[in-house]
């Protein structure tokens, strides 16, 4: 009997132990199927969809042109003396900048000066001759009326009188003709010194001390480059949003991640019927004189601002070859990818225009690992002060 009773305790013992034995290895196994799950979870991290303000913007391309271009040219002909300036210098309005050699036309100068005094000597003579002939043929009138000179007599006064009067207005014709050579001669010879028209940049030399030169002819090319204007093209569909005085950013290849401020300052109201697009021009300061005629500018036009749904950049994917962009939406303990329709890109943010509904939860890091349907271990919440203040500014709109 008391070797029975010791058989069944040993059964009982070993059946206690088995069981206890068989729960710790569920346990274990369980919590290594747990350690495989997590393992094979992705972490990554996570955003929240909020609003945000984004500027309404516009973008085209164009060409700089200066404000004002002046191809210099000489206005006589004559022999070059003297280049006082160079590509690259720096000129202002009214300054000398080439000469001509001025030999002949001085020589014409003095010449028509000389003609012009001969011709006051004459006026001077004629006057006096004029002024006699006049006396006599007033007194001879007076003589004829009395009958005491014969006709013949005062049609020989009257003659004179006529001849001297013809002679004082052909000399006074001379002396006016002398004057106006002078002039003329005087221009001519100031024209010897060719000036800048316009303060600005030299930006082509054409001319050489000895080249005989002539009218017409380019010599150098002056640019006022203190401010450009930029012409683009716009699509017909933008020309009611479009405004005088709008703000414009301009960049240009030169002078990567700078921006130049600038405005538009004219609209054309007429729309090109083979292009169906209409023209607008911006004007750009450019004091510091970075900028160059000729230069290929971007232009953003800034129309406004709205505000809409946006996602952290990061988050966005890009189907290879295509404008398609997509990012995995956190669902429970899974990513699932979707497409969204995309708008204005920032450096931070992206506009979402639709897609995506206000605190969804998108993947910002680790999305390039992710498959539709992976399950994912949330590591971080990286803009859980904008979600606050978006979160904030919802509720009170939906309270007003």
């Amino acid at each position: 009997m008391k070797r029975k009773s010791a058989y069944i305790m040993i059964a009982v013992s070993v059946v206690v132990i088995a069981i206890i034995v068989f729960q710790v290895f569920s346990k274990q196994k369980q919590k290594d199927i747990d350690v495989q799950a997590v393992d094979k979870a992705l972490p990554v991290t996570i955003a929240a969809v909020v609003q945000h303000e984004f500027r309404e913007e516009i973008s085209a391309v164009g060409t700089l042109k200066a404000r004002e271009v002046s191809p210099l040219s000489p206005k006589v002909a004559g022999t070059v003396t003297g280049v006082l300036v160079d590509v690259g210098d720096r000129v202002k309005s009214g300054q000398v900048v080439i000469r001509l050699d001025r030999t002949n036309l001085d020589l014409a100068v003095k010449q028509v000066r000389a003609a012009l005094a001969a011709a006051e000597a004459a006026i001077l003579q004629a006057n006096a001759q004029f002024e006699r002939a006049e006396k006599d043929y007033i007194r001879a009138t007076e003589l004829l009326k009395e009958r005491v000179i014969p006709q013949s007599r005062f049609d020989a006064v009257e003659a004179a009188f006529k001849t001297a009067r013809e002679t004082v207005s052909s000399v006074t014709a001379q002396r006016n003709q002398a004057k106006a050579a002078l002039g003329s001669a005087l221009e001519h010879l100031n024209d010897t010194d060719i000036r800048s028209p316009i303060t600005g940049a030299v930006v082509e030399r054409n001319v050489e001390i000895g080249q005989a030169v002539a009218p017409g002819v380019q010599l150098l090319r002056i640019v006022d480059q203190t401010s450009l204007k930029a012409d683009i093209d716009l699509p017909e569909g933008d020309i009611g949003r479009v405004a005088i005085e709008a703000t414009a950013m301009i960049t240009v290849d030169s002078f990567p991640g700078e921006e130049f401020s600038g405005k538009v300052i004219v609209i054309n109201p007429m729309v090109d019927r083979q292009t169906r697009t209409f023209r607008v021009r911006i004007q750009v300061p450019n004091q510091a004189g970075k900028l160059v005629d000729g230069m290929f500018a971007k232009v953003k036009l800034f129309m406004g601002k709205r505000r809409t749904l946006s996602v952290p950049r990061d988050a966005l994917q890009r189907l290879p070859g295509s404008g398609t962009y997509y990012v995995f939406v956190v669902d429970g303990k899974k990513a699932v990818r979707r497409t969204l329709q995309v708008g204005v890109i920032e450096e931070q943010l992206a506009e979402v225009r639709d897609g995506l509904a206000h605190g969804e939860k998108v993947v910002t890091s680790g999305a390039g690992r992710l498959r539709t349907g992976a399950e994912i271990i949330v590591r971080d919440l990286t803009n859980k002060n904008e979600t606050d203040k978006s979160q904030g500014s919802t509720s009170q709109e939906d309270r007003r």
